[in-house]
């Protein structure tokens, strides 16, 4: 029997675009992601589970054990991460790798192929520095809230002037502390480090940003090298703004069109869903972990502004923005949307680079969000069917939906 990534590996290359039904078989890879609960069946027997996986009871023993052992309280919800196949919170996913004994690689892991979703260790929280901290000097849980009832509370954000200090560095100086009081130490000597966190994501979100959507940025020059004497009615949006915006030198257009843009959607098809400029009921054909998060024009204004927004957007907000400078920086230098050779790999490692050096774990086939990634990156003409999966997808929903009545 396969392994689960060699599964979704092996999709990468049995489908092609040009099949007949492609977006049927996209839709039936979509089927083969594992749920939060099968994960944790993969996790658990790699951590000691000899029972059988079809007895439920006997998994949810094993857990609440290793739960016991480590003097945790038992979470109350644990039957529904089977039952209903109920999503658990940040909070309790560490509490799981606390009660199997992970260290600090092994958590990133969990949180990369089991939780699938988020960031791992975010040391520029303080509970989380605890938690890296505990993690990996071989501190219980409880040793770890002790810590933190001892810490004072950071103030919030920074402050005018106040140098940033980025995550990299708060992680180099946990890792040179050897014990407890060194790391209180540490933290209340420097708590105006703890008030805020993901500088790095938002500053690589705003300058991609900046160079997608500033009025001689990537759309404008995809247009206007490539669609400006057509008639494809999805760039049309363009057109207008850009006309709109004759003499302005910032940005051209509204987040929304740009948004429309980097997907290459009809406007008008895209309000004929009849939601808030949204595309949920596109997302519904898609696994739910696609859904959850998906990049939409309320949260890139939110990242503009500096507004708090959630681990999973802004990861997942990193990932197409970097896969669409590189593609159309490509296409612009050579003029045409045809991969060269390696450029699949050189893709794939700008997304991880960027990933990485934002402080959030690398493209993983076994994620549906960056499997989706992975697969357009490895076609000959990644753009185009990357925007042809989503036209494809929104054409489907709309041809599904009733008609609407007069």
């Amino acid at each position: 029997m396969q392994s689960y990534t060699t599964l979704l590996q092996a999709q990468l290359d049995d489908m092609s675009p040009d099949d007949e039904n492609f977006i049927d078989e996209l839709l039936e890879v979509s089927k083969l992601f594992r749920t939060f609960s099968e994960g944790l069946d993969d996790f658990i027997i790699h951590h000691g589970y000899e029972g059988d996986l079809k007895d439920t009871d006997d998994k949810l023993a094993f857990i609440r054990d290793a739960f016991k052992t480590a003097h945790i309280e038992v979470p109350r919800e644990l039957a529904k991460w089977y039952t209903e196949l109920q999503p658990i919170r940040r909070e309790t996913a560490f509490q799981i790798c606390f009660a199997f004994g992970l260290d600090g690689p092994e958590t990133d892991e969990f949180f990369r192929r089991v939780f699938a979703r988020e960031r791992s260790l975010d040391c520029h929280v303080i509970k989380e520095a605890v938690y890296y901290f505990c993690l990996n000097n071989d501190l219980s849980y409880a040793e770890a809230q002790d810590i933190l009832r001892q810490l004072p509370e950071p103030p919030a954000g920074l402050r005018e002037g106040q140098p940033v200090v980025y995550t990299s560095s708060i992680i180099r100086e946990l890792n040179d502390i050897d014990d407890r009081e060194g790391l209180i130490h540490y933290i209340t000597g420097h708590i105006d480090q703890f008030g805020y966190n993901n500088v790095k994501s938002y500053e690589s979100i705003r300058q991609m940003w900046s160079e997608i959507a500033s009025v001689d940025g990537l759309v404008a020059q995809e247009f206007q090298r490539f669609y400006s004497g057509g008639d494809d009615a999805a760039m049309d949006v363009v057109r207008k703004a850009l006309h709109r915006a004759k003499d302005r030198k910032d940005v051209f257009a509204s987040n929304y069109e740009i948004y429309l843009a980097i997907f290459q959607l009809d406007k008008k098809r895209v309000q004929a869903l009849n939601t808030d400029r949204n595309l949920i009921p596109v997302l519904r054909l898609l696994h739910t972990d696609v859904q959850d998060s998906f990049p939409e024009r309320q949260v890139i204004a939110k990242i503009l502004r500096g507004d708090r927004v959630s681990y999973e957007s802004i990861r997942k907000w990193l990932i197409l923005l970097r896969f669409y400078t590189f593609w159309v920086r490509k296409r612009l230098s050579t003029g045409s949307c045809t991969a060269g050779e390696n450029d699949s790999i050189r893709c794939i490692d700008e997304i991880n680079a960027t990933l990485v050096g934002s402080g959030y774990s690398e493209l993983y086939v076994g994620n549906p969000y960056d499997w989706l990634f992975l697969y357009v990156s490895r076609d000959q003409e990644p753009l185009i069917t990357f925007r042809t999966i989503w036209s494809s997808l929104l054409e489907r929903v709309l041809q599904d939906a009733p008609a609407n009545p007069k």
